[in-house]
């Protein structure tokens, strides 16, 4: 075989080869900077630190940290317990407190890439999905900073891979870990309950569908078939995810702590979240996160002589907004034509965003949109993977000026993202709305 019939064979892989390389090199290029705490670093990043040291306190809601410091204890403790791994490996910096983040939001690409293409059965799908996930400045901002909600994206990513490999080929043991993966979430948010509940509904539906609707025994009565799915269900959505949130404790148990204890912090993390009234200039109401109306202003650093430095938490805006318009055909779609993976994809964005309309957490951000974003950037890349097979030159020159836009607004947009020193007059420039200001 010839060199260019092997690079054709494997164009697909190679393309996506070169994709990770820039999705992992942009996300750790200057990981380092800045140079100290920043936005909820003082809780993340403060708390693993003291995980790596191997200060109880860091498990538990009874510590006192020095003055402008918190322990972070209102979430579980698993994000923050990758990120002490970090510490341990590479030291107590911010290139080993932000790492794994990096790390994660790196791999997310390879993630997105398998799950659009296991969906929709498709390279071209999983490829797109990777360039654009590589290209939105929301997953970028959110793979460099101390915080954890890039780890619950991985896992939803996982999870909700093997529940399509269980549509696939039925077979029990994707359940099993489509629901360990969906503990995992869990143990990093809360917000990964909707996961959980989610994809726990949704293999509810597979397992009575092919066993239930579709069996063609005449001997298993009706009850006796829907009772079959129980232990399974209960198995790997109850059991699992149970004993991966209750595993993340292990160092809390550790240190003496009774499950009494364990119980009594749940019921504070609850008592938080729900009680929560102080406001923050950069919240937002769910309903404005796809219009990106209000990104959060995470960091500003004055170097004089009119030099600054910025990181604001803003989505690629025209990812996110012709993300909007995939979305609305993606809906219309799904209802006209029934087709399941794009049922699928439209169904899990409102799944992880509307309960957020009702949630018991009076402040919300921008960034707990970002589980259902994820599934914007799969039903955008169906759209131009079916524009780019269309049987026109045009359909490909679309595509390939759309990923080319896509590509100028992150580098465009790349300086206040990143904390690279500009000049203050600048900082206008990037300001298109008046609710970036």
């Amino acid at each position: 075989m010839s060199s260019n019939s092997l690079l054709y064979k494997y164009r697909f892989e190679i393309l996506l080869f070169l994709v990770l390389i820039f999705s992992f090199g942009s996300k750790l290029y200057r990981l380092e900077i800045p140079p100290n705490y920043y936005f909820d670093e003082v809780y993340y990043a403060f708390t693993a630190q003291e995980m790596a040291k191997g200060n109880q306190h860091a498990w538990q809601n009874t510590g006192h940290a020095p003055e402008d410091l918190a322990y972070e204890w209102t979430h579980p403790p698993l994000g923050k317990e990758l990120s002490a791994i970090g510490i341990k490996i590479f030291g107590n910096n911010t290139f080993g407190w932000r790492f794994f983040q990096a790390f994660f939001g790196g791999l997310g690409a390879l993630l997105i890439y398998l799950v659009a293409k296991s969906l929709f059965l498709s390279k071209g799908v999983g490829l797109i999905a990777a360039v654009l996930y590589s290209l939105d400045t929301f997953i970028f901002v959110l793979s460099r900073i101390t915080m954890v909600d890039i780890f619950m994206v991985d896992f939803l990513l996982l999870a909700s891979l093997f529940v399509i490999k269980y549509a696939r080929t039925r077979k029990n043991l994707f359940l099993m870990l489509a629901g360990l993966f969906a503990g995992a979430s869990m143990s990093i948010k809360w917000s990964g309950v909707y996961i959980w509940i989610f994809l726990a509904g949704v293999s509810f539906f597979l397992i009575y569908y092919y066993e239930v609707s579709l069996s063609e025994s005449k001997d298993r009565s009706y009850i006796k078939s829907v009772a079959n799915i129980i232990p399974r269900m209960a198995l790997a959505f109850g059991v699992l995810p149970l004993l991966v949130y209750v595993a993340t404790y292990i160092p809390f148990f550790y240190f003496g702590n009774s499950f009494v204890d364990f119980l009594s912090l749940q019921d504070a993390m609850y008592g938080y979240h729900g009680g929560v009234e102080t406001h923050h200039p950069h919240e937002s109401l769910w309903w404005t996160w796809p219009l990106l109306l209000e990104p959060v202003y995470l960091h500003y650093d004055d170097l004089g002589e009119g030099i600054r430095a910025y990181i604001y938490m803003l989505g690629n805006p025209f990812i996110w907004w012709t993300g909007c318009v995939f979305f609305v055909l993606g809906a219309v779609q799904a209802i006209r034509k029934e087709y399941p993976p794009l049922i699928f994809a439209v169904v899990s964005v409102l799944a992880l965003w509307l309960p957020w309309a009702v949630s018991p957490r009076k402040i919300t951000f921008l960034y707990h949109f970002l589980p259902a974003f994820i599934f914007i950037l799969i039903i955008s890349a169906y759209f131009l993977n079916r524009l780019w097979n269309t049987n026109s030159k045009f359909g490909k020159i679309l595509v390939v000026l759309y990923l080319l836009v896509a590509a100028g607004v992150f580098f465009y947009f790349y300086p206040i993202t990143a904390a690279v020193n500009i000049e203050n007059y600048k900082h206008e420039q990037y300001m298109w709305l008046e609710s970036w200001r």
